[in-house]
């Protein structure tokens, strides 16, 4: 599916009656700048609106700026299968976007881990759950964490010291390889490695983030927090906290991944490169 971005004076514009499954990847931008989702909820059978972010002021531009206005015609009713304005997809605002989120997800990973272990939810003396938690709080540090960081510093990598296209090309699959070879423009085939750099180590790691966070989750959702007596209010509460970031991480995550869809559509043809 891709991904439509359509601005909304305000949230109660979005008609979830009017929307399909195949509308699922589209995006709301409010005129504060809050982002908001859709996804499927099985249990009811119905499709919901989810508030995903609010946008920081300074990437207004990434929503704003590339957002064209859709003509309209006085005599025509309102069409039911468009809401709002469909905005450009610019790749480099995109990696930037996601640059900055990806500062934002390391700080908060962290933070759900802290909450959690403050919470005292799994005692050590469960040596089955302790280690099983341990574990993941490992996972999330080396594969969330360390991976979080090493976006920035590709980013950083590629915008201050990049390596030669040689060295980028050689990692390239064949697929994307055969792609590079059609674009003649040295620039062009620079920019066409940074978009597939960036593009491989972000989906990588989300899929990774959203995997641990959901392990996570079900750990946490089987110990029953409010049967839990030896709780202190407190810490019941940073348990509790710590479930809202992982959902609200979860589905920032399922975001990026939707932005990578496009940075991914963009590199697997030389067309963009070309000219």
């Amino acid at each position: 599916m891709k991904t439509k971005f359509i601005r909304i004076d305000d949230v109660s514009e979005i008609d979830t009656s009017k929307i399909g499954i195949f509308d699922l990847a589209n995006r709301y931008i409010d005129k504060y700048g809050n982002m908001y989702g859709l996804r499927y909820n099985r249990d009811v059978k119905k499709i919901e609106v989810v508030k995903i972010m609010r946008t920081q002021k300074k990437h207004a531009t990434y929503f704003s700026q590339k957002i064209q206005m859709r003509p309209e015609k006085p005599e025509a009713p309102h069409n039911d299968d468009y809401l709002g304005e469909a905005m450009e997809f610019d790749p480099e605002a995109c990696i930037n976007h996601i640059v900055e989120l990806s500062k934002t997800h390391k700080n908060r990973l962290s933070g759900i881990i802290m909450n959690i272990a403050n919470s005292n939810i799994i005692a050590d003396t469960d040596k089955m759950l302790w280690n099983t938690m341990n574990d993941l709080f490992r996972n999330i540090d080396m594969d969330a964490i360390q991976q979080l960081e090493k976006i920035a510093d590709l980013y950083n990598e590629f915008n201050n010291y990049p390596r030669s296209i040689i060295y980028y090309q050689s990692k390239l699959d064949t697929k994307h390889r055969k792609i590079l070879d059609e674009i003649p423009a040295e620039s062009s085939k620079f920019r066409y490695v940074k978009y597939y750099e960036m593009w491989y180590i972000t989906k990588t790691t989300y899929k990774t983030i959203i995997k641990l966070l959901n392990d996570i989750r079900f750990l946490l959702e089987q110990q029953h927090i409010e049967d839990k007596r030896n709780l202190t209010p407190f810490q019941k509460q940073t348990c509790s906290d710590a479930l809202t970031s992982i959902d609200n991480t979860i589905t920032e995550a399922n975001t990026v991944l939707a932005d990578c869809g496009m940075v991914e559509e963009l590199i697997n043809t030389s067309k963009a490169f070309i000219g």
